[in-house]
Formats: structure tokens, sequence, C-alpha cells
């Protein structure tokens, strides 16, 4: 990254190697997510080895280089449909004799994808043809020399690139290898997370908390994310609030991972509220990044690098961490995998209310959507309405971090979370409304 992108000031972290971006101690201001991310992928490695997988395993894998087919289809100049196999100099002097009978041995019945055969050189469709109770035929008129023939390697050609690299295979490109006779691709391997969730507080799944105790659930979250993303995603054990227990955790891992992710302990207060997370992330790293733009969560998420891997921190509180998570890591797992691997359409939609956005909103980014019948109207969401975040919200607002007022009936962008046929459904339906 040029050193004229982000002001070099110098940093008091016994970390730091002096590199020319803005460390989190260096900031005024929240980044937005594309400055962070900018940073992120300059300082930390995003690199994958590549591997053999067979056709079948191979759906939603991404190429690591083009593949070629292995023979021409057709393989054989071959019938293009049903019909009847005649010379055509032959079929030529029979019409110009005045006959338009064919005996038996002038043509051949042959059905679509029948190789030609000497010394027969176009077909006639049924269509054109009246077919006579002694075995012969009459036909009706002849068509152009070598009409009805489709040529070897018409289809695909042996050796033609058939899928480039860097492309997210889904079944047709299955089918198409498959019928060139591809039957190995070479992908990327599928980059591999590692999740730490952190917390005294966090119980495992499946058992009911305690006072001052929550479910650990965020690492669902973010595994499947990472998953439909394309990654490889497991989850540690919880990390117990401190220092030694949080880096023995992070040292257990890091070699085994192309990128770490942790849950909780990030906040900006550091330990005396029992946030340990970013000071072990200095000492076994480098923090790149604290504090973006987007609400809730933003001002606590983290972007590190430790031993080279992108490192991920994730604020805990389920609202947070779900839009904090949707707004980085599939752009984490797109850098590694050089494809798009997370698209959501963007729609123009209209505030159905005045809307604070920025850091310092009390909404969430997502937002319900109603089809009023001509367009689409925001409908906000209010922090802590858990449900509406998960379950009924169906776009995210597109603002970052500068705070501003956005008007009622001002146009915006959202992200969709479902598609457009759904939106309608939950319209008719009464479920485009948010509780809160």
């Amino acid at each position: 990254m040029a050193n004229n992108q982000h002001d070099h000031i110098s940093c008091p972290s016994s970390s730091c190697i002096g590199c020319a971006t803005r460390c989190h101690r260096q900031q005024n201001d929240p980044f937005s997510r594309d400055e962070a991310l900018a940073i992120l992928f300059d300082q930390a490695k995003f690199e994958l080895a590549k591997e053999f997988v067979p056709l079948n395993e191979a759906l939603g894998r991404v190429t690591s280089e083009p593949t070629y087919a292995a023979f021409s289809v057709p393989s054989a100049d071959t019938a293009q449909h049903d019909g009847i196999m005649v010379n055509w100099e032959q079929a030529k002097k029979l019409l110009e004799s005045g006959s338009r009978v064919l005996a038996e041995h002038e043509f051949c019945l042959r059905a679509m994808g029948a190789v030609i055969e000497p010394p027969f050189d176009t077909v006639i469709p049924l269509e054109q043809v009246k077919h006579w109770t002694d075995g012969r035929v009459e036909i009706k008129a002849l068509p152009a020399p070598g009409q009805g023939i489709k040529g070897a390697g018409s289809s695909i050609r042996e050796g033609e690139r058939l899928v480039p690299a860097n492309y997210r295979l889904n079944p047709a490109h299955l089918s198409i290898l498959r019928f060139a006779g591809v039957e190995t691709v070479t992908v990327w391997k599928k980059p591999k997370a590692a999740i730490i969730p952190v917390g005294d507080d966090l119980v495992a799944p499946g058992c009911r908390p305690g006072p001052g105790q929550v479910v650990e659930s965020d690492s669902i979250l973010l595994a499947g994310i990472l998953r439909e993303c394309g990654g490889e995603a497991w989850t540690e054990p919880v990390a117990g609030d401190g220092v030694d227990l949080i880096g023995q955790a992070i040292l257990q891992v890091i070699s085994r991972c192309d990128v770490l992710i942790l849950i909780g302990g990030i906040g900006r207060s550091g330990a005396r509220y029992g946030d340990y997370t970013v000071q072990v992330v200095e000492k076994l790293g480098r923090v790149l990044v604290q504090g973006m733009g987007f609400n809730p969560g933003g001002k606590a998420m983290l972007l590190a690098e430790i031993q080279g891997k992108c490192v991920v921190g994730i604020p805990a509180p389920p609202h947070a961490a779900l839009t904090q998570a949707e707004q980085y890591l599939p752009a984490i797992m797109e850098r590694f995998l050089s494809c798009p691997c997370y698209e959501r359409p963007e729609i123009k939609a209209r505030l159905h209310e005045d809307y604070q956005s920025g850091i310092r909103s009390g909404r969430h980014a997502h937002v319900g959507l109603r089809w009023t019948g001509e367009d689409y109207e925001i409908v906000p969401i209010r922090m802590g309405d858990t449900v509406d975040c998960f379950v009924n919200a169906t776009g995210i607002l597109m603002e970052e971090a500068e705070d501003r007022l956005l008007k009622k009936g001002e146009p915006a962008t959202v992200r969709l979370l479902c598609g457009e046929k759904t939106l309608r459904r939950r319209s008719q339906t009464g479920q485009d409304k948010p509780t809160g």
C-alpha cells in the first residue's frame, strides 16, 4: 500500500515495525470497511495451495487454473437430427432425371447423433421424406450439400478451454467438463478458518446458562458464513478470559489455519473490564486496525496479523457478530479465492422513517424491506431486536461510518439477504413487518 494512502505516525506499540499504515493506536476516526480491508490485505498473507479433486466433489470449488477439453465433441461427423443419410451428388442426379424415389441401397435411416457413414454426406430430415411400403423413400426436396451433419469437434474442440481460472464451479460447469472427458479439476484448497470463542461467561451449546452466562452461539454463525463462502471452518474450545489462556489457544491453532477468528474480548476498555484479546494479539503479532464504522460492534472490530496469518476479532454480542461477520468475512474469503463468493444483489429503496447512520446510530445495519406495490420501503430495526435482526431482516443498509441523518423517503442502497420473490411473498403474508 502506498504511503500516501494513510498518514504515517510514530507508533508507541512495542510490536510496531514501522509500517506505512495507520495502526489502531494512530486512529482518530473509525475506518470505513474498504479502508480497513485494504490495510489487512496489504499486511497479511493470502496464499493458498492447489489440489486435484474428482469432478463429483468439485461443486462450489474455485478453479486455480484453466481446465481444457480432453477430447473433441462430437468425435466424428454425426447426424444433427433424425433423418435419412444420402450421397448428395447421387441424390442430385436422381432429381435431375425427374425421379424423387430412392432405393433402399441409396439411403440409410439413422437417428440424431448417428455417425455419418461413407459414401453418405448429407442428412435429410424425416419431415421431408415419404416412406413407401416397399422400403423405398420419396424425398420432397434436396437440401444443401452437407446439411444435417454436425462436424467433428463442432461443439467442443480437443484442448479448448472450458472453464477459466478463479471460477466457482456450478452444476453446468461440471456437466460440460464431464461431456468433454474431464474427471479431475485443479482447484484452490479451501481457506482454513479456526474460530476461538473467548470468555468466562460462555457455556457449551445444549447447556442452560446460569446467571451472568450465555450459550456460545456465535461460532456456528461465523462457521456457516465461512463455509458458504467456500472456506473450511472449525471451532476450538472456548478460551477463558486471561492473557495466558487466550495466548495458548492462539498458538495451538495458528499454524493449522489460514485465517483466525477470535470472538469476544476485544473491547477497547481493555483488561480492566476483562478484555484481553487485543493485548494478546499485540504480544503475538500486530494489530492493524481496530474500530470500523458499521454499528453495532464496529468500534470494537479488530483486524490483525500473527505470523503473517490474517486475524479477525469479532465482538461477541450476537447482533454485533452477525453485522460485522457479514461485512468482513466474505471479503476475506474472496481475497483468498480470487473469486466472488457471497454475492448479494443490491437495490434502491426508500426509508420508511428517519434513520441516523454511522457509528453512533442506535440502529442495526440490518433492515426490513416492505413491498408497497410500486417500490421497496426500508423499515429500520432498533438496537436489541435480536429476533428481527436474525430472522426478519431482509437486507443490510449500505451506509458507512459517515454520521448523518437519512430523512424519511430518502433513497438508500440495501444489500438483499433473500431473493425478491421471498420479499414479495413476505409482503403478501404480512411477514415483512419487523416487530421493533
